[in-house]
């Protein structure tokens, strides 16, 4: 039986990773190509340096980038003019500046589809059978079962106000000098191996016995117990028995594929003539260079905003860590001393998923509100990012070598600082939420109207899934000026 689950196990591995060895294969050779193309400050060495920081971007970057360069093949040069406003190597541009420098791949895991249908997949281990304290189909690493592995059963035995009980235990044969008698969780007495029960609180007059065959059990105290008692008999069955080969426990090793479909995430915008005219004319400004960089920023913004308006949503699976940041009342010397202290309950809160999920007891990054991320960075291990790029969500430093990042307050509350946790193993699907990205930016024809405005839209083709709620907890700050 070992033998078939290691295969099985083994099997899952080799199909992941032969998927994710040719998915990067392909991404290798498209960033190989990419690194070539001159404008967008990928060539002489740029893609590179992406890839030296972060492999995933880049390998996902690479394909976001064929995908659009495809989606503008099937254009002509009229739909291409109409419905961009610009050149295709603008609108390539504009992806190649925003996408790399959205946190989201960063905070949660990015996923470059290939198709507008694509899966990714994810190995889980479940339950075979609901058995000693595992309950069938529930994730193995998500139980606090520790029997499942073994021969120990645990039989509750209804206490009464009386000295003696009998019955028969469920599974037989029964091994000797492996039987228990817990009373209220401790353990009150032992079997001999000759079929009789040992212990202080049994009575010397009348013998305890258990039948190692039948399972029949007779436990005489030598003073009568109450309702309020809880009775527990703890033993070993013998599971070389052919007839207790079912009750072997079995773990079954799953392939999850989660589907992703591309869908438009769109938004409007619009602008006056006069201030196109400004730009031409009075200030001297190029109005394409303007578009790049205003489409760069917002296309990183609109990706930013969903992911951590989606994410910070699913952290109120579990109610936030409270810390009192008013350093008199919270009895410190000091405001400075009082923020060390706030480390602990970061930590705290991040226990909340260990305790749920029994991983991701440390965070792997913190999203903070504006005065949150302020009151952070008097603990003596924030390090400030250098000149960071401040449009959306965007990292603002360390904290005890774990990333920061900022949000605005309509994202995440000022005062709250959200503990996000993820594997961060490059082959790993592991993550509170994975974002599929197809066509990082379609733009719609412009519309001129009568009253000298303009307006457009933008649309991000993709798909995002809340992956794993319990990855993510909160931390609120009370009492900050």
């Amino acid at each position: 039986m070992k033998t078939i689950m290691r295969e099985k196990a083994a099997q899952a591995s080799r199909r992941i990773e032969e998927e994710t060895a040719t998915r990067n294969a392909i991404a290798d050779r498209l960033i190989e190509k990419w690194s070539h193309k001159r404008g967008l400050g990928l060539d002489n060495g740029g893609f590179e340096k992406i890839y030296e920081a972060n492999a995933r971007t880049a390998r996902n970057l690479a394909i976001v980038l064929e995908n659009q360069e495809r989606h503008l093949k099937t254009l002509t040069e009229t739909q291409i003019s109409n419905a961009f406003q610009s050149t295709p190597q603008t609108v390539v541009k504009v992806i190649r500046l925003g996408y790399p420098n959205s946190i989201r791949g960063e905070v949660f895991t990015e996923w470059a589809m290939t198709t507008m249908k694509d899966t990714f997949y994810k190995i889980e281990t479940t339950y075979d059978k609901t058995a000693r304290g595992a309950v069938a189909n529930n994730v193995m690493y998500e139980s606090t079962s520790d029997r499942y592995a073994s021969e120990i059963e645990e039989e509750s035995v209804n206490c009464t106000a009386t000295t003696t009980f009998t019955g028969t235990l469920a599974r037989v044969p029964v091994r000797p000098y492996m039987l228990q008698i817990l009373l209220n969780g401790a353990p009150i007495a032992n079997d001999n191996g000759a079929g009789l029960f040992v212990g202080s609180l049994l009575s010397n007059s009348t013998p305890s016995t258990i039948d190692y065959t039948t399972g029949d059990y007779s436990i005489v105290f030598a003073s009568a117990r109450t309702t309020s008692d809880v009775f527990t008999i703890r033993y070993s069955f013998n599971s070389e028995v052919s007839t207790l080969y079912d009750q072997q426990g079995q773990v079954n090793i799953n392939l999850v594929g989660y589907d992703f479909r591309a869908h438009p995430f769109p938004i409007g915008f619009s602008w006056s003539k006069m201030t196109e005219l400004l730009m031409d004319s009075a200030l001297s400004s190029d109005a394409e260079e303007v578009l790049i960089t205003a489409g760069a920023d917002e296309l990183k913004k609109d990706l930013d905003f969903q992911a951590l308006r989606m994410a910070y949503r699913g952290s109120y699976w579990t109610t936030p860590v409270e810390f009192n940041t008013d350093w008199a009342a919270a009895g410190a010397d000091s405001d400075y001393a009082n923020t060390q202290s706030v480390v602990k309950a970061l930590r705290n809160a991040s226990q909340k998923t260990y305790d749920a999920i029994m991983r991701g007891g440390e965070a792997t990054s913190y999203v903070a509100g504006p005065k949150a991320v302020t009151y952070l960075t008097n603990h003596k291990l924030y390090v400030p990012e250098n000149a960071p790029v401040a449009v959306g969500g965007y990292k603002a430093g360390t904290l005890n070598g774990i990333p920061v990042y900022q949000a605005p307050s309509n994202i995440i509350p000022t005062n709250e600082i959200m503990c996000v946790y993820k594997n961060n193993r490059q082959d790993s699907n592991d993550s509170a939420l994975v974002t599929g990205t197809f066509v990082p930016l379609y733009r719609t024809q412009t519309l001129e109207y009568s009253s000298f405005h303009k307006e457009s839209a933008l649309a991000f083709f993709g798909d995002m899934r809340l992956q794993e709620s319990k990855y993510l907890t909160r931390v609120v700050l009370n009492g900050l000026a």
